[in-house]
């Protein structure tokens, strides 16, 4: 393979048409560009340059090999400017996995952030829970990624993955609009035994049901609709008065005006929002994304506590 650098220094010597301007150009010795010539020469086994007392000049070998020169060494320069923009953040994309509501709220305000410091760079969404978001950071499939940890239940993270914490995400009870405990300001989980629960066939949203009902020995009525991390069947069940539902603040997303939403008293129940990330990928796109999710984390953590005030 050739060596771009004794390329360069033959392109420079018939450009110039002499080894000493080419010298001064390179910030070389007039000797070490000769040198590097002749080593070109040997290599190939071909004459690239006469050699003459008014100047230096290409063989038609050197020519051809001149002319590969200037294409390689254009491309290397295109290469150069173009790893320049995405150091720079100028362009290219930050790839974010993110949960079924991150995607819905929070990566719109990182692709805002990310939007005001860096025009150029787009966010690339995808939709992952946790394991497939520590998954795909671990073969670099991600840059970073949006995930959730349920303070009844921890979750172990995998060696090599960080954890950045967001901000945290209070329960709510859902009520249908019209219904009598709707006009409080706060509501106690003893007050909903009497209620219908609509309840996840299984998985995480459903063990946080059991969980609070387990915890605060109740025993109504369910209702069993939806399935995975953040069923939203169950709002509109709520919407349609046939019980109420546990969801946590980010999760609402069904018309204001048929369901409320109000905070749990006596009952602290809350899921960690976290961003994971590889602490050793320095890549720009990488810790741009984690920039922009801390304060987007910082910017919902004092709105709850305004919140929490008021």
């Amino acid at each position: 393979m050739l060596e771009v650098d004794k390329l360069a220094t033959l392109r420079a010597v018939l450009a110039h048409g002499s080894f000493s301007a080419a010298a001064q150009q390179l910030h070389l010795t007039q000797p070490a560009v000769s040198r590097q010539v002749s080593q070109l020469e040997r290599r190939l086994g071909v004459q690239l340059v006469h050699r003459t007392q008014r100047g230096v000049y290409p063989t038609e070998a050197g020519q051809l090999l001149a002319q590969h020169a200037q294409a390689v060494i254009d491309r290397l320069s295109l290469a150069e400017a173009e790893l320049a923009q995405l150091a720079g953040l100028h362009r290219g994309s930050v790839r974010l996995g993110s949960f079924f509501t991150a995607m819905v709220f929070l990566s719109a305000e990182v692709a805002m952030v990310l939007g005001d410091e860096h025009p150029g760079l787009a966010v690339v969404d995808d939709l992952v829970d946790r394991d497939e978001a520590f998954a795909r950071l671990a073969r670099g499939a991600l840059d970073a990624a949006i995930v959730f940890e349920r303070d009844f239940e921890p979750a172990a993270v995998p060696d090599g993955i960080g954890i950045v914490p967001l901000f945290d995400d209070p329960a709510r009870v859902l009520l249908p609009a019209q219904h009598p405990l709707a006009t409080r300001e706060t509501i106690r989980i003893r007050d909903l035994g009497g209620e219908t629960w609509i309840r996840a066939h299984g998985g995480p949203a459903a063990r946080h049901v059991d969980h609070l009902l387990s915890q605060h020995r109740l025993d109504p009525a369910i209702l069993t609709a939806g399935h995975g991390e953040e069923p939203i069947e169950a709002q509109a069940l709520v919407a349609a008065g046939r019980g109420i539902a546990i969801a946590y603040d980010l999760n609402l997303i069904i018309n204001p005006g048929q369901i409320v939403a109000r905070p749990l008293s006596g009952c602290r129940s809350v899921r960690h929002v976290q961003a994971a990330h590889l602490p050793g990928q320095h890549g720009p796109a990488a810790v741009a994304a984690i920039k922009a999710l801390r304060q987007i984390g910082q910017r919902h953590a004092r709105a709850q506590l305004s919140q929490a005030k008021a």
